[in-house]
């Protein structure tokens, strides 16, 4: 008798506990990699450059047609940048929109020679984990190969993330500290990602097909927020995807 109570005590308990484990595991879990749809290929002269990511794409937007200009110079090509940034999204977010987000996916099905991939910051800030970010970032690449793309990835640069977590609400401080705890990430968790993803991708076959940009950002290239590129930060980077567009 004294056992059947117990299991009637206990079993609401288990039952909340999975109830609350399985989206928690379902949140850090790095992103399931996905039949990849196919991207057009063109065989004109023009050079097409896609640019997916986070916030520092979004806010490239109105430095696209200055982009198409300076790589127009260096190929002597007709040359057209497509932009489309999720502002917030980390990289499985991202990932998951290359399917899910139609304006995405119209992007990426028109084609490109170059894809310039901006995530991690996000994954970063909101400590999503080192493997989380590692494995969501190699399956964005891998659809890109796949479709003949070159990506040109953007390592997670030095924004300044102590300050962005000083500057947060206090119960996203909070959530912040509960993601430390599960996924053991620091709270400057920047180098642990970097070199993980490194490591992950020394693990592929695709390691030496993709093209790093190493950012070297300083204090004057960052807004106020120092999160955010300013029009000289943006001038550096794209300097950077120049560099890495050959004829």
């Amino acid at each position: 008798m004294k056992k059947n109570k117990f299991i009637l005590l206990i079993l609401p308990l288990v039952l909340i506990c999975i109830g609350v484990a399985i989206p928690v595991y379902n949140y850090y879990a790095p992103a399931s990699e996905r039949s990849a749809y196919t991207c057009q290929q063109h065989q004109d002269d023009t050079l097409r450059l896609a640019m997916i990511g986070d916030s520092w794409v979004f806010n490239h937007y109105p430095y696209n047609d200055t982009l198409a200009s300076m790589i127009r110079q260096i190929i002597k090509k007709p040359t057209i940048v497509s932009a489309y940034g999720l502002c917030g999204k980390t990289s499985k977010e991202v990932y998951q929109s290359i399917f899910e987000d139609q304006t995405l996916r119209n992007i990426m099905e028109q084609g490109a020679e170059y894809c310039f991939v901006s995530v991690g910051i996000n994954d970063t800030y909101k400590k999503m984990g080192a493997k989380y970010y590692a494995q969501s970032s190699i399956n964005i690449l891998r659809f890109l190969l796949k479709n003949n793309i070159k990506p040109i990835l953007l390592e997670i640069p030095n924004y300044d993330i102590n300050y962005a977590y000083e500057h947060q609400t206090a119960d996203r401080k909070l959530f912040r500290q509960l993601s430390m705890f599960l996924t053991r990430s620091e709270l400057d968790c920047r180098q642990e990602y970097r070199q993980v993803l490194t490591q992950e991708l020394e693990k592929t076959s695709i390691g030496d097909q993709i093209q790093i940009i190493h950012f070297q950002s300083t204090p004057e290239y960052y807004r106020s927020d120092r999160m955010h590129l300013n029009e000289k930060g943006y001038h550096i980077l794209d300097s950077c995807i120049v560099n890495e567009i050959h004829p």
